[in-house]
């Protein structure tokens, strides 16, 4: 009885296992293979093949598993298996059968398995019923898993390897953040081969998350003998003649054999380091004769060390080709390899690292001799040559050594310095895109642009580098301090020449130091895009010559503090302009559109994260094209910005303010604009105002035909200031609606009550004090009228209607225009100091004396007032007259514009409780100024 309930007990749990291992699985339509079905049963822990998988499967993954052995007729009864994932398992074992009847099979997953490039993993039949495969992926395969003790040797040689390699991503963290994700392999500063030969022979750290533990709950079981000769399994792979793509490891000192020849179909092969394991160490044609129909090649990562002259000269086919991370390559050795490659198609070539990173301090110069091959890739059309520390090319050397049809250029990364070689670029005629974007050093700041008497025309580059924050701080200051104000008329500065076909040019983070002025270059070139984003241009000055074709302009974090008013009248095609992230607070805080009254083109402004806080009405005024207005980080709080002039405009972001509402007009312009384009406004991350005197623009958002988005990140303030996130707006709506409905009711039942209860008190207290009203009444009365004729009194006192208080360095000004405006033309008297003052008294009496006498005082503000110490006597002495006699004395006439921070206290204080008047620039608002200047003098 006993022994009849074990094996009961044994068969319910092997139905029970296999059963869960189905149900682990999904099913769902396939969207590539329409209509089968895609199975999912990746990362369930499974230790064996599901039962029960659909007949029709067109997809099945079953990666991340614990799979260590494939069985004969695996998968024979899935007649319509277009792709099978067999990724990131254990598997050891490939049956020469397990493939049987997958004759429709187009895809194959067998990478991050333990099988290893061999024949005795690959019998010869066992591709063979695969005769409709075009992908296939036999990459990152490790010879074996090591036992426990092991395992703690190779973990930490792993951490080693991944602590080294992450040194290098750490100080370039723009190119490596992605390939970081990818398991790099690459070590800089040469190739350690004990680590190689680790990762090899079997790297589980380096393993997705799900094998690792796999390798750890299996107790880690030999599967493979140590005697297993790594080779191109050639036999096995001649079977695919409809084979395309192939990812597969390196082997060191291995060529592929002859079976290769057989797949004629094949034009995509990759062996990187980067996706899997590759050490070829020497590369020379046998490498890959076998395969001459290729088209595609990465070689990335595989520690060439040797590369020979003819190694791809049986490759006429190839067209792309990837070197990059073979750093004991090297220039020379690329350069003598350019020889083979002229007898290629070769479109595309990339190397990227291939220079050795152990001396940090040296930049390389390209020599003409490295490129003498080089100019006969005459299909070659993109090139990419990041982080090899090229400083600069011998003079001529892109003249004579490019290629002539060369259209795209990517050289990120490197440590270029202004060298003669610039002008060389022009030779490139068939450049169309050139990135030259930086990754870490700055430039020493000169502190005159190059071409000016005193300045080098190539700037050094610091042996130590610097970061943005030190040039950060200095930024405001530079900008503050600088006297220009309006370009020059003409260009005078050196020409700089540019390929005449060049439309893209980018150099972000480039480390520039420079005030933009004086630049020009060869009137005969087609620039429409320039990004100098992230480097140090405190001030834009102008002009900028050659540039009328240009339409995108990206100076994003450049710590921009001053735009003279010409500048951007270099660039009349501009559509395109990003300068947030900078200082430009003070450039447009009293701007009246003169900065951008020349981009009539303009289509997208971005001037966020600029801390402006207030635009004036007339700063836009010229962009009627505008369709796209980024404002977003700028401490707005509140926005009257006159929008009626932009018919045409589709986007508004105001996120990240401190906006709780939007006016009506600006509401109803948007509204007549979304009648004929599909306008979006984003408002998230700002405090809308969510009170009862709000919600008629509450009720635009929700019934408006703008776009306001999803209602995320929009936060409802509410009356006693607390901050709520708006879920849903008609919800809050109907909140809205029934406090204020209730609240209007009890406000006007409440205000009726009082109005007639004081109508009755108010009419009961006078008619008990009817006499002692009438009598204050009268009383009052002839007090007004003894007050007026105190007050008239008192004007016919004023010998003068202006004390003017001004600096030495303004006299020209006053005597000037000044006593015209208001003496000559309005008949008003002046007190000035120069002429008024009685000789033979102190300077102290004349100012007390004539602030007594006069009617106001007039207080010129400039620069030098705020040094005078007389000037700040003066108002001092109006300020006490003020205060005793209880008249409005002081007057402010903001002769010129200074910063908050930079007025006396006092004076600040004045200015922010009183009105004041500012001179205007404008010569067509000088005639209503001067006439309000006398009113407020006679008032």
């Amino acid at each position: 009885m006993q022994l009849h309930l074990i094996v009961m007990m044994i068969v319910v749990l092997v139905l029970a296992e296999s059963t869960s291992s189905t149900l682990l699985c999904t099913t769902n339509p396939d969207p590539n293979y329409y209509p089968g079905k895609l199975v999912d049963c990746s990362g369930r822990s499974l230790k064996h093949l599901p039962e029960g998988i659909p007949s029709d499967t067109t997809t099945l993954k079953l990666s991340r598993n614990n799979l260590t052995l494939l069985p004969n007729d695996a998968f024979s009864h899935l007649h319509e298996l277009r792709e099978l994932d067999l990724s990131a398992n254990l598997i050891s074992q490939l049956l020469p059968e397990a493939f049987r009847d997958l004759d429709k099979l187009v895809k194959l997953h067998l990478c991050w398995n333990l099988l290893p490039l061999s024949p005795q993993i690959y019998s010869v039949d066992l591709f063979k019923p695969l005769v409709s495969l075009e992908i296939l992926f036999l990459n990152h395969n490790r010879r074996h898993v090591s036992t426990s003790a092991k395992q703690n040797t190779n973990t930490g040689a792993s951490t080693q390897k991944t602590k080294v390699s992450s040194s290098y991503a750490q100080k370039h963290p723009l190119s490596f953040s992605s390939e970081k994700k990818q398991q790099r392999s690459w070590i800089p500063g040469g190739r350690n081969h004990t680590l190689r030969e680790s990762k090899v022979a079997g790297d589980w750290k380096s393993a997705p998350k799900a094998s690792r533990n796999a390798m750890q709950s299996v107790g880690v079981v030999q599967k493979i003998p140590r005697d297993v000769e790594l080779g191109y399994p050639d036999e096995a792979l001649s079977h695919l003649p409809t084979l395309r793509y192939l990812a597969m490891d390196g082997l060191t000192n291995k060529t592929l054999g002859p079976g290769f020849r057989q797949l004629t179909q094949l034009t995509r092969l990759d062996m990187s380091g980067k996706t899997g394991h590759c050490r070829l160490v020497t590369f020379d044609m046998p490498t890959l004769a076998a395969v001459p129909h290729l088209t595609h090649l990465n070689l990335s990562d595989c520690d060439i060390k040797n590369l020979t002259s003819d190694a791809f000269s049986s490759l006429l086919n190839l067209t792309s080709l990837d070197l990059s991370f073979n750093q004991a390559l090297g220039f020379d050795q690329l350069g003598e390899a350019f020889r083979g490659l002229s007898h290629t198609k070769l479109i595309n070539l990339t190397i990227d690292a291939i220079v050795t990173d152990r001396i940090r301090t040296l930049g390389l110069v390209i020599k003409t001799g490295q490129l003498r091959f080089f100019k006969n890739l005459t299909h070659l059309e993109r090139l990419q040559a990041r982080f090899n520390r090229i400083e600069a090319f011998d003079s001529g050397a892109l003249c004579s050594g490019m290629p002539p049809n060369l259209k795209h250029v990517i050289v990120d990364g490197n440590l270029f310095e202004l060298a003669a070689y610039v002008n060389d670029l022009a030779c490139l005629e068939s450049l169309e895109v050139l990135d030259m974007n930086g990754l870490d050093g700055y430039w020493t700041p000169p502190l005159r642009p190059p071409g000016d008497d005193d300045s080098s025309d190539s700037p050094q580059r610091h042996n130590t580098l610097r970061g943005k924050a030190v040039l950060r701080q200095n930024a405001k200051q530079v900008a503050h301090s600088s006297s220009a104000t309006n370009a020059p008329a003409e260009c005078e500065g050196k020409q700089f020449s540019v390929p005449p076909k060049l439309e893209t040019f980018s150099a972000r983070d480039f480390g520039l130091v420079y005030k933009l002025k004086k630049v020009k270059v060869n009137a005969t070139n087609s620039l429409k895009k320039i990004d100098l984003s992230e480097n140090h241009f405190p001030e834009l000055i102008g002009p900028l010559c050659g540039f009328q074709h240009v339409e995108e302009l990206h100076l994003v974090n450049s710590l921009i503090g001053h735009i003279s008013r010409d500048f951007f009248s270099s660039f009349p095609a501009l559509r395109v302009l990003n300068v947030s992230a900078n200082h430009l607070r003070e450039v447009f805080w009293h701007d009246k559109g003169q900065i951008l009254s020349g981009l009539k083109n303009l289509r997208v402004l971005d001037l966020s994260v600029n801390d402006l806080g207030h635009l004036h009405n007339k700063t836009l005024l010229q962009l009627v094209n505008l369709q796209e207005l980024y404002l977003s980080v700028n401490g707005f709080g509140s926005f009257f910005l006159d929008l009626s002039h932009m018919a045409k405009i589709q986007h508004l972001d105001l996120s990240r303010n401190q906006l709780r509402t939007i006016p009506k007009n600006t509401r109803d312009h948007l509204d007549h604009v979304a009648k004929t384009y599909n306008v979006t406004i984003n408002m998230t991350f700002n405090p809308i105002s969510c009170i009862c005197q709000n919600i008629d623009f509450l009720e635009w958002a929700r019934e408006s035909m703008v776009n306001f988005g999803s209602d995320s990140y929009y936060w409802c303030q509410r009356r006693d200031g607390s901050l709520k996130a708006m879920e849903n707006i008609f919800d809050t709506i109907k909140e809205l609606e029934y406090t204020c409905t209730n609240f209007a009711g009890a406000f006007v039942g409440a205000s009726a009550c009082c109005v007639v209860v004081g109508t009755l008190l108010l009419g009961a207290l006078a008619y008990r004090f009817r006499w002692k009203l009438r009598y204050l009444y009268y009383a009052s009365r002839l007090g007004l009228k003894r007050s007026r004729q105190q007050q008239q009194q008192r004007q016919q006192q004023f010998r003068y209607d202006a004390f003017v208080s001004f600096a030495t360095e303004d006299q020209d000004f006053v005597m000037g225009e000044l006593k015209s405006r208001l003496e000559d033309e309005q008949g008003l008297q002046l007190c000035i100091h120069t002429r008024d003052f009685m000789p033979g008294q102190y300077i102290a009496s004349n100012i007390v004396d004539s602030v007594q006498r006069s009617r106001r005082t007039l207080v010129v503000v400039s620069r030098a007032l705020l040094d005078s110490d007389w000037c700040h006597y003066e108002l001092q002495m109006a300020l006490m007259e003020s205060v005793h006699t209880g008249r409005d004395v002081l007057l402010f006439l903001l002769y010129q514009h200074v910063p908050a921070h930079e007025l006396p206290r006092d004076m600040l204080a004045n200015l922010q409780a009183t009105s004041y008047i500012e001179f205007p620039e404008d010569e067509d608002d000088k005639h209503l100024f001067w006439s309000r200047l006398g009113q407020a003098l006679t008032a």
